[in-house]
Parts: structure tokens; C-alpha cells; sequence
């Protein structure tokens, strides 16, 4: 990889992310790549955005092969070389991911908790504070849960906010306060969502009516 050059190096970041794009975190945080994108190619430091990119993509291989030794290797470089990049996010979002689907939710948490005070921008602030809040009510701390979900007060991920709020609503025996939570994500879910009809089956089990689908 060090022979490539900086285009080279581009391109093939990019056929990686295309092709394996839906296994680095969640949806929501794909739309992340996406929006912070434009910053990794334009601008000062294409270069080092370049390779940042290079390192996430070895990271999250990484991560994919379950190698324990790479991945705190790439997960230490990109927190030690690429701070200045949207990367370390990703890669802690990632890392959380990994951390709980090997049942070290405690690991994830704990992880989260230490690179939110870090983020800036707007968008990954919000993506920890859900992942830490589905984290959290995963580790049967639905009340702390709770917290964190009322600490986005503006969403920028409404509906993912609102349904997050609805399942811990849930786990703390609030039906009402979770049905309207359901309810009100679905206002802002597109038709189309492949969640949306999961989200439904939540609002039903909590005695709530789903909105009519409209005509077409």
C-alpha cells in the first residue's frame, strides 16, 4: 500500500467502503461517511485524510477478522496520527460495535464514554450519545439510558432518537411515553425505510395504531 500513490490510495479506499460499507458501523453512521466525505478528499491535507482513510479501512478488516492484535495496533495509530480527522469516531463507533457484539458491552461503554468528550462536530456527538444510550439500556441501565437520550435536544436523527427513547421507555414499563415515542418517530421515517415496518411492530405491541400507508 505504501507504493500507491495518493490517487491509487483514493480509489481504492473508496471501492472498499462501496463494497463493504454497510458492515463498518450502522446506517445511520455510513450517512456519516457520507457527510463528512467532501473533508476527507478536498481541501488542505488530502494527503493525511488519505491516509487516515487507508488506516480505518486496515482497522476495520481488522475488525471483520476478529484479529485482536491489529486491532488495537490500527485503533491506536489512527487516535495517535489522525485525531484531526473524522476517522477517530468512526473507529470508535466501530470499535463499540465489535466491543458488544463480543459481549463486552461494559468494554463498549466504557469506550464510548472516553472519546465523546473529543467529538466536535454535531452529527458524531449525537451518533455517540444513542450508541451509548442503546449500549446502556443493552447493559440493563435503562435509566442512565434515558439520560442520554434526553441529552439530544435538538435531533438530528429524529426518528432514531425517538425510537431509542421508545424502547426505553419500554424497558422501564412506560407504555404510554413509549407509544408516543414510537408515534412520533414514525412522523419523521421515510416510507420507504427498510425499519420502518419493525418500528411499526413496536408501536403495536405497546397498543399503539400505525398511520395508514398512503395511496399510491
Amino acid at each position: 500500500m505504501d507504493q500507491l500513490d495518493e490517487y491509487e490510495q483514493g480509489e481504492n479506499v473508496r471501492k472498499w467502503l462501496r463494497q463493504n460499507g454497510a458492515s463498518l458501523i450502522t446506517g445511520i453512521a455510513l450517512g456519516l461517511v457520507c457527510v463528512f466525505g467532501w473533508q476527507w478528499w478536498h481541501g488542505k491535507g488530502e494527503r493525511h485524510r488519505a491516509e487516515a482513510a487507508t488506516q480505518f479501512v486496515a482497522f476495520s478488516q481488522a475488525i471483520d477478522a476478529k484479529d485482536e492484535t491489529k486491532i488495537k495496533t490500527f485503533a491506536a495509530v489512527i487516535a495517535e496520527k489522525y485525531a484531526d480527522t473524522a476517522y477517530v469516531s468512526l473507529a470508535t463507533l466501530r470499535h463499540s460495535g465489535y466491543l458488544q457484539q463480543q459481549g463486552k458491552t461494559a468494554d463498549a461503554i466504557k469506550l464510548l464514554e472516553a472519546g465523546l468528550p473529543k467529538v466536535t462536530e454535531p452529527e458524531m456527538v449525537e451518533l455517540f450519545n444513542l450508541r451509548l444510550g442503546r449500549m446502556l439500556l443493552l447493559d440493563g441501565k435503562a435509566d442512565l439510558a434515558l439520560k442520554r437520550v434526553d441529552s439530544i435536544k435538538t435531533p438530528i436523527f429524529p426518528a432514531v432518537a425517538q425510537e431509542l427513547r421508545g424502547d426505553v421507555e419500554v424497558a422501564l414499563g412506560h407504555t404510554d411515553n413509549a407509544r408516543k415515542a414510537y408515534e412520533q418517530a414514525l412522523t419523521t421515517l421515510d416510507q420507504a425505510s427498510p425499519t420502518r415496518r419493525v418500528l411499526e411492530l413496536k408501536l403495536i405491541d405497546v397498543g399503539g395504531n400505525p398511520p395508514a400507508q398512503p395511496e399510491t
